[in-house]
């Protein structure tokens, strides 16, 4: 298995510049969602909004027009129907008159009829006919524009004998006031005629029926005097038409008394649906257009969004699988790398894992830069790919830690012949630009039958011989049952560390610090001790690697500041040392809960110093920057301990800014007796010194070494010579009494 050979890689560059060892994730198109539940959705669903719009418009135009329409038809009907009221006024007026009575019932005198009615007939005014007629309809006097009538009222109008007996029908009901109107029809065209019986005044005796002279009054109704009537009246100009009504056009017939219809009418509707619907239109396409280019606009920056967020996750999938300097898998992606091959269901899978640790990678970093040490590592991971060709799966699993793993029958030897291999390649010096770097492995190793769910076991038990391998100076230890018991005391002792923290089983005793060019003791180192144990007093070095391995070290940290600044802070002008674990400095409240603890003790920063060591340094350097320079900025001094139990602890100095220095116990012993520790230490004191800073001897146990080290210029001193680790009570008496131990010193 390895994770070079897959085809789904990209081919995207690291940092070395040769393509990514990063595998892909299967193919899959982020846009889908998009597509199939936002984009097609939001289309249709404008599309509809469009079309309901438009829908909406057309069916407020139709009812708009037909509103309209109605309302026309009704109003010539009502214009038709006035103008026929108005000439059956005008009948009944001409009726009812004494003189018009005299000359028609008796004696007809048509000489008065002629110019009294007939005059009027031929002018063409009111009305263009007019008959007096008896009441069987025998015409007794008639004249029109177009000459003199005579004959049968038949003769000239149709359906004469309804109108006769509407009349009478019409007397009957009203009385002799009474009057018809109607159209007709005669050999010219549509007609309206009006008629009433001829009469005195209202005191005059009824008239018999038989005796009746009926007055006609008609006029012919035409283009002209349809739009006369359209004109007087405001409604559409209605025509005449024969045969077919006009596409588009409204009609209306024209019927006589018996109901047969004499004339059609036809006019345009004004149709104003139309124009309120293109004016409508026109602002609705442009707010859909707008709303359009909206819709588009977000589903764009929408799309966008997908887009963006597609290459986040796939960002943040490779950063939670991969480790950024060498594209190697890590230790979460390897555990997946093995799982998927683990047939599904409940199959299980032969596996063989080594852990491998590269000793001095720490020294490189400190000596060429955190990035001189990534680019080995990445270089290591080629040289190891190609020796093992391709055959197991390389992951990252620590900043110093690889891992190898082989699946199958017979993984747990092929690991272990692969292992043998890197030990080999390592025990090389490795070329790197124009350097040649040297490192140790330590290779823990681990065969083990898992499945899905207890692959990370199997690296749990690499690394727990990778432990022993470390602390055996072995190159390889194959994990057995027995290692699990040493891992299963520690935590026990994690348990143990837990309840003495709650039960406040642990205290603290104080180094001395002396400034011999003064003879004072100017501070004191706090020293975490577990005195009130259960089980007995454990040795700091057993119980705080424990702490360091289980994060408790950081509750025993704050412990110990808490305790130092509360039991110190009446002691004046004595700076208290206390040391800070890797683990602590990598919390990003680590400041802000000092600062709490020196407001709560009421302690001052000035007197406080925390003891930093160079492992930190080497697996975080921002961070351990930022870190001291947030502390320094409260006050706080800041100091390099254990200085020159590393390879290159002098590219500190000049990297971070420490306030001191404290050279380890390894270059102070048997400095009298040692010209080049000797050499060494001047070298660093005349630069430590150039840089500003203090330095200060730990583990000072003879006076000889002391003497060496003031003649070098140092100044303050810490160890048994001068001073074994005190309790609270001895430090005081000690400040009181130590410039007599100094002088008997």
């Amino acid at each position: 298995m390895s994770d070079r050979t897959s085809s789904k890689a990209p081919e995207a560059p690291s940092k070395s510049g040769r393509p990514s060892r990063v595998v892909a994730r299967s193919p899959h198109n982020p846009l889908r969602f998009f597509w199939r539940w936002v984009a097609v959705p939001a289309t249709l669903v404008y599309i509809a909004i469009c079309a309901l719009v438009m829908l909406t418009l057309g069916v407020m135009t139709s009812e708009i027009n037909r509103v309209d329409r109605d309302r026309g038809s009704r109003s010539i009907a009502a214009a038709l129907d006035t103008s026929v009221y108005q000439l059956r006024e005008q009948v009944s007026d001409e009726a009812v008159w004494t003189e018009a009575y005299l000359n028609t019932y008796g004696t007809l005198n048509p000489a008065w009829l002629d110019s009294t009615w007939g005059s009027t007939a031929r002018a063409d005014g009111h009305y263009d006919t007019v008959l007096v007629t008896d009441a069987e309809g025998r015409i007794l006097f008639g004249e029109s524009t177009l000459g003199p009538l005579d004959g049968q009222l038949a003769d000239h109008f149709s359906a004469v004998p309804e109108m006769l007996t509407g009349l009478a029908t019409a007397i009957a009901e009203e009385g002799d006031n009474a009057e018809i109107g109607n159209y007709v029809r005669n050999h010219v065209g549509p007609v309206t005629i009006a008629g009433a019986v001829i009469r005195g005044q209202a005191s005059q005796v009824a008239i018999p029926a038989e005796a009746w002279r009926i007055l006609w009054l008609a006029k012919r109704v035409d283009d002209t005097t349809l739009k006369d009537i359209a004109m007087r009246f405001h409604v559409p100009v209605p025509r005449l038409v024969t045969g077919a009504v006009p596409a588009g056009a409204q009609s209306l017939a024209l019927v006589d008394a018996a109901g047969a219809a004499v004339a059609t009418i036809a006019w345009r509707p004004l149709q104003p649906g139309d124009a309120a619907f293109a004016r409508a239109a026109g602002i609705a396409a442009m707010l859909l257009i707008v709303l359009g280019v909206l819709i588009f606009a977000l589903l764009a920056a929408f799309r966008r969004s997908i887009l963006r967020r597609a290459e986040s996750e796939e960002r943040d999938w490779i950063s939670a699988r991969y480790d950024r300097a060498t594209g190697l898998p890590n230790r979460f992606a390897l555990e997946e790398l093995i799982a998927g091959e683990v047939p599904r269901g409940d199959s299980e899978l032969e596996i063989g894992v080594a852990s491998i640790e590269f000793e001095g990678l720490k020294d490189v970093s400190g000596s060429y830069g955190e990035e001189t040490a990534e680019r080995l590592l990445d270089r290591l991971a080629d040289l190891i790919d190609t020796a093992l060709d391709r055959q197991a799966t390389i992951a990252r699993i620590g900043p110093d830690q690889f891992a190898l793993a082989c699946t199958g029958p017979g993984a747990g030897k092929n690991v272990r012949r692969f292992s043998e291999i890197v030990i080999e390649l390592v025990a090389e010096a490795v070329p790197l630009d124009d350097l040649r770097l040297k490192l140790r492995a330590a290779v823990g190793i681990a065969q083990a039958t898992v499945t899905r769910e207890t692959v990370g076991d199997a690296l749990v038990m690499a690394g727990t011989a990778l432990q022993r391998a470390r602390e055996s100076g072995d190159y390889i230890v194959v994990y057995e049952p027995s290692l699990e018991d040493s891992r299963k005391r520690q935590l026990a002792m994690q348990a143990d560390i837990r309840r003495g923290l709650d039960a406040e089983e642990f205290d603290l005793v104080y180094q001395p610090i002396f400034d011999l060019s003064v003879g004072a003791m100017t501070g004191a180192e706090a020293l975490l001790r577990w005195p009130r144990r259960a089980e007995g007093v454990l040795s700091p070095v057993e119980f705080i690697p424990v702490a360091e391995a289980s994060g408790l070290i950081e509750e025993l940290g704050l412990f110990a500041l808490r305790k130092a600044c509360a039991d110190l802070v009446k002691v004046p002008n004595l700076k208290v040392s206390v040391n800070i674990s890797t683990v602590q400095l990598r919390s990003p409240t680590l400041s802000s809960r000092i600062g709490s603890i020196l407001r709560e003790t009421g302690f001052p920063p000035a007197r406080l110093q925390l003891e930093i060591t160079e492992s930190f340094l080497l697996a975080q350097p921002e961070r351990a920057k930022a870190t001291i320079e947030e502390l320094q900025a409260r006050g706080i001094a800041l100091a390099l301990d254990d200085f020159g139990t590393g390879f290159s602890s002098i590219g500190y100095l000049r990297q971070f800014s420490f306030d001191r220095v404290k050279l380890d116990r390894s270059l102070v012993d048997g400095i009298d007796d040692d010209p080049v520790k000797l050499a060494l230490v001047e070298s660093t004191m005349i630069y430590a010194f150039a840089m500003g800073l203090s330095v200060t001897a730990e583990g000072v146990e003879r006076k000889e070494e002391a003497a060496t080290l003031m003649r070098l210029g140092c100044r303050e001193f810490q160890g048994y010579l001068l001073s074994k680790p005190l309790s609270r009570a001895d430090l005081d008496s000690l400040a009181e009494r130590s410039q007599d131990l100094l002088r008997a010193s």
